[in-house]
Order: structure tokens, then sequence, then C-alpha cells
């Protein structure tokens, strides 16, 4: 009889403990929202065209950003706007501008996702317990790998290929989770990915591999 009264919590720790993840939904805007880094050196003298990132994912991504419609349109047009907001290149065009383009920046998203699964302890009886005491319950994850090449808009030539990936995780209790802020670790993830990206083409034009031939 003590066991039986020792495991009844149980029930009710982890329906607590699914209920936090079933609110923890990803808000399809939040991955967007991001403050986009700032360039470090001296903005090049040159035009950029970016064409929309193809959509290269695993159906376990896709199923994990169903609230997210066309993820090829939203991540192309956000990376257009941190690469505007650093002011790196004199114009950045989107649809491209061939004729007057220098470079064309063109690629593909390899993994974009977030995904909430509730903490191992939640299914252990007693030790469950500790999570009215603050001990996470949830572990959330975002991740974002973007591939990209800079070519020459006259001669198509590669002048330059990215590939760049983050993972951002939080852990979250029953009493610091805030379900509008579902997507923050990928929205985290897409910023570093964007800033890594950045920092690698600017070191590319300092060493001179983007200078662009007519």
């Amino acid at each position: 009889m003590q066991n039986r009264v020792g495991l009844r919590p149980l029930p009710l720790v982890v329906s607590l403990a699914l209920l936090l993840q079933g609110c923890a939904t990803l808000v399809g805007t939040v991955p967007f929202k991001y403050v986009p880094s700032l360039a470090s050196g001296e903005p090049f003298s040159l035009r950029l065209g970016m064409e929309k990132l193809v959509d290269k994912r695993p159906d376990g991504d896709r199923s994990a950003t169903e609230s997210i419609p066309d993820v090829d349109e939203k991540v192309t047009a956000k990376l257009l706007e941190d690469f505007r907001s650093s002011q790196m290149f004199t114009t950045v065009d989107f649809p491209i501008q061939g004729d007057k383009d220098d470079l064309i920046l063109k690629g593909e998203i390899k993994r974009f996702y977030w995904k909430m699964t509730p903490s191992p302890i939640v299914f252990i009886p007693i030790i469950n317990l500790l999570i009215y005491f603050g001990i996470p319950v949830n572990e959330a994850e975002g991740v974002a790998t973007l591939r990209v090449q800079l070519v020459s808009a006259k001669t198509r030539q590669t002048m330059g290929e990215y590939e760049k990936t983050s993972t951002r995780t939080a852990s979250f209790s029953i009493y610091n989770f805030k379900a509008g802020e579902a997507g923050s670790e990928l929205a985290d993830a897409f910023r570093d990915v964007a800033k890594q990206m950045k920092d690698a083409i600017v070191a590319d034009g300092k060493a001179g591999r983007l200078a662009v031939r007519n």
C-alpha cells in the first residue's frame, strides 16, 4: 500500500509536463524576429543579388516546422533583411538584377527546425517531484544549417562557398516557460548562422578572393 501511495504523484507530474509540452507549439513568426548582427570591416563596393534559397531539409525538419508555411521564402526574406541591415554591400537585390549585380548569392536550407521534448526525469517516480522545486521538465532545441555560394554575376564563376550551422538549446521548468516565445532557440541559431556566413564573406573579401572580373 505504501508503494502505491508513493507512486500516485507520477501521473500528475507526467501530465503536467506533457501539458506544458503541448503548449509549446512553435510560433511560426518567432524564428524570424531576431535582430541582425553588424558586419565587421568596411563595406564592399559591390552589388549583391540574392536568389531564393532552396529547401533541402529532411522530412523530420519539415514536420517539426509545419506551423511555418513557405520556409524557403521566409528564410530567404530574413537573410535578405540581415544582409541589407549589415550594409556589407552597396546594394542587395532581390530578385537578382543580372545586368547590374556583381555577385549572386544562392544556396540551400539544409536544416531548420525547432522541437521541445520532456526531460527523462519526468518519468522517474518520486524524483520527478523535484519539478515543483524548479528543475527543468522540458528541453528545447533549435537547429539551422545553410549552404550558400557566391558566384560572379558576369562569369558565373564560384567566388566562395559557405556551409554554416548552429544549434541552440534551453531548459524550462514549469515556472519559466513562455508559450509566446516558442521557437526563440531557432531564432538564435538562425542569427548565428547568418553571422558566421557574413564573417566568412568579410574574411574572403579582405583576402581578395571576391575580386570580380568583367
